[in-house]
């Protein structure tokens, strides 16, 4: 059994715990080490206060990123908060406001210029669930000071370089990190997190161009090749082991064409009927590569020789029928329109090997290539 991977906390809830720190401290005096949090999913969580420090009208709080055991690139940066007292909220085109309080945001915070996302256009990416923890945790504290007004400035210093780090420049948020999370507390990466993080991406390149086709690749590999044949990146989709789930999310965005540029060794799993190509989830590559080498009129021994293989890039080597890789690009592009509900999608395939080579593609490839292209 492994052990159980450890929660934190999201940068949402570091900024509603250091807005709780600075409130206290600037109205009532009183010098808070940690701040206990509920989340918007009912479960407490207990925030150290990395500092705090009060100056006439204006206090500032901070606190220190914690991702338990997620690979979160945020982890261990200081979030900074600065509350001050003032007559009359400023506008801020940019900013939110809560009551008689106004949420802006200074240096790592980067600004939405997409649509698409969870924040409108030229607002502070701040997601919707840290903007309702901050504003329950605003209005318990003010609730009885309505002749009070307060600005309360988040920023992170370091957020401009770990932007760089995330999907952020991608999705058309510059400047800075995002504040997220849906409920207040991280848990270590999931399948369902993986997943919608390349809905939002997909959603947001749909939203932002006029084209009506979008390229998937497995991983860089596959964007090299796209690089070498004119494809653009801008229109181009890392969809890791999650084809089935890609493909339904691209029907439902009402894209109508797909160009699927991979390695063999994930592409011949589709030609077996696999939509998610992770090896926990089916691994039958030489099972389905020396079914279709026998269809192709492989050798028995050659057959045998596939099937004991190692791993795909070896059985490749006995393949000797070279048109078995343009039989396995045309399988799988038929596979894809068979999965997908309407079969109003067009969709073209490549393969290639590690060995740096095109094996095969399908045979509208690269017509559906130079149409998309003009």
């Amino acid at each position: 059994m492994g052990k159980k991977l450890k929660s934190g906390y999201t940068t949402g809830s570091c900024c509603t715990a250091a807005i709780i720190a600075g409130l206290n401290y600037l109205l009532d005096d009183r010098k808070l080490e940690n701040v206990q949090l509920q989340s918007l999913n009912n479960k407490k969580i207990n925030i150290p206060i990395s500092r705090l420090r009060k100056r006439n009208n204006f206090v500032t709080s901070s606190v220190k990123k914690y991702s338990g055991d997620d690979p979160d690139v945020t982890d261990g940066i200081e979030i900074f908060v600065r509350i001050k007292k003032v007559t009359k909220l400023k506008k801020d085109s940019a900013g939110y406001i809560i009551g008689n309080t106004l949420i802006t945001c200074g240096r790592g915070i980067g600004k939405v210029t997409k649509k698409g996302l969870r924040c409108e256009v030229g607002k502070y990416a701040i997601n919707p669930g840290p903007l309702k923890m901050m504003e329950l945790a605003i209005e318990s504290i003010l609730d009885d000071k309505n002749d009070l007004y307060f600005e309360i400035k988040i920023y992170i210093p370091e957020g401009l370089e770990k932007s760089k780090k995330t999907f952020n420049p991608k999705l058309g948020i510059v400047g800075g990190i995002s504040i997220l999370g849906s409920t207040g507390i991280l848990n270590p990466m999931s399948e369902e997190a993986l997943k919608d993080s390349l809905y939002i991406e997909m959603k947001v390149l749909k939203e932002n161009s006029d084209k009506d086709y979008v390229v998937f690749v497995f991983g860089n590999y596959g964007k090299k090749y796209c690089e070498e044949i004119g494809l653009q990146a801008s229109n181009l989709i890392v969809i890791s082991n999650y084809i089935g789930y890609m493909l339904e999310v691209a029907e439902e965005l009402g894209y109508k064409k797909i160009i699927l540029v991979g390695h063999i060794g994930k592409g011949v799993k589709i030609a077996g009927g696999i939509f998610n190509t992770h090896s926990k989830v089916a691994d039958a590559r030489m099972e389905i590569m020396g079914a279709n080498a026998f269809l192709n009129g492989e050798s028995k021994e050659n057959v045998m020789n596939i099937l004991n293989s190692n791993t795909v890039e070896e059985a490749c080597n006995y393949i000797e029928k070279k048109e078995f890789f343009y039989k396995i690009s045309n399988k799988i592009s038929e596979k894809i329109k068979n999965y997908l509900k309407t079969n109003v999608i067009e969709c073209e395939v490549l393969l290639f090997s590690f060995k740096e080579e095109i094996l095969g593609y399908s045979d509208n490839f690269y017509k559906l290539v130079e149409e998309v292209k003009k």
